[in-house]
């Protein structure tokens, strides 16, 4: 390889691995519940998502939630798909980004429609749709909390504002559906007592065909430049 190519080559490298070509990371986060009253059973989120930390943006969050009042054991609870990420905000004072997923394409959860931990608390968990048994939409959802730095252990105050609600079938307890919720961050813990005690999100490694894609992107665009050059001198 000569002396040019070989340039060509670190720059490319160089563009490819600077923050301003790099692409948006993934990463997988499970939170979890505490449920006193289901024990050994918590309830659970496993999921994925895309953060963009240059614009703090969270997006494309997918997972399942664990319903912990259903199976005999932790190996054997049904799981709910979550797949509809269809709220996110940034969070200055707490220095994150919050998303939640949710397992019906709305946000359709609580009593009067709504869904926010904070309604859940206020209506006492009771589903949308009440009081008719056949207007509950089953809606589900998980609010995990992504920081600055995703890769940092969150704090208490950040831990205490997780939430998830449950109002499908395995998670009713007549017209209440299954939360959880801190005293600290929502003013009550869940219907059945769970609260928020931990998240861990930890990075998705890069493939070698990831690495391949974005060294041929740094190429192109050196390519380009020199080419750019040469038709100006």
């Amino acid at each position: 390889m000569n002396i040019f190519k070989k340039a060509l080559v670190l720059s490319a490298i160089t563009i490819a691995t600077t923050p301003a070509y790099a692409a948006v990371s993934t990463y997988h986060v499970t939170t979890t519940w505490f449920e006193p009253d289901t024990q050994p059973k918590n309830s659970i989120f496993e999921g994925s998502f895309s953060y963009d930390s240059a614009t703090k943006t969270v997006t494309n969050l997918i997972g399942q939630l664990s319903e912990s009042m259903t199976g005999t054991d932790a190996s054997n609870m049904t799981w709910l798909n979550l797949s509809n990420q269809l709220v996110s905000w940034y969070d200055a004072v707490l220095g994150g980004t919050f998303a939640a997923t949710f397992r019906n394409n709305n946000t359709a959860t609580f009593l009067g429609g709504t869904w926010t931990p904070q309604d859940g608390v206020d209506v006492g968990g009771v589903y949308s749709g009440f009081p008719v048994k056949g207007n509950n939409p089953g809606n589900a959802y998980a609010l995990i909390f992504v920081p600055d730095d995703p890769l940092v252990a969150l704090t208490q105050a950040q831990i205490n504002k997780l939430a998830y609600a449950d109002c499908a079938p395995g998670g009713m307890m007549g017209a209440v559906c299954m939360t959880g919720t801190s005293a600290a961050g929502y003013g009550a813990i869940g219907t059945m007592s769970g609260y928020p005690v931990s998240q861990v999100i930890t990075a998705v490694p890069v493939t070698e065909a990831d690495t391949y894609a974005m060294l041929s992107l740094g190429l192109a665009v050196t390519g380009f430049i020199a080419r750019r050059r040469r038709e100006q001198v």
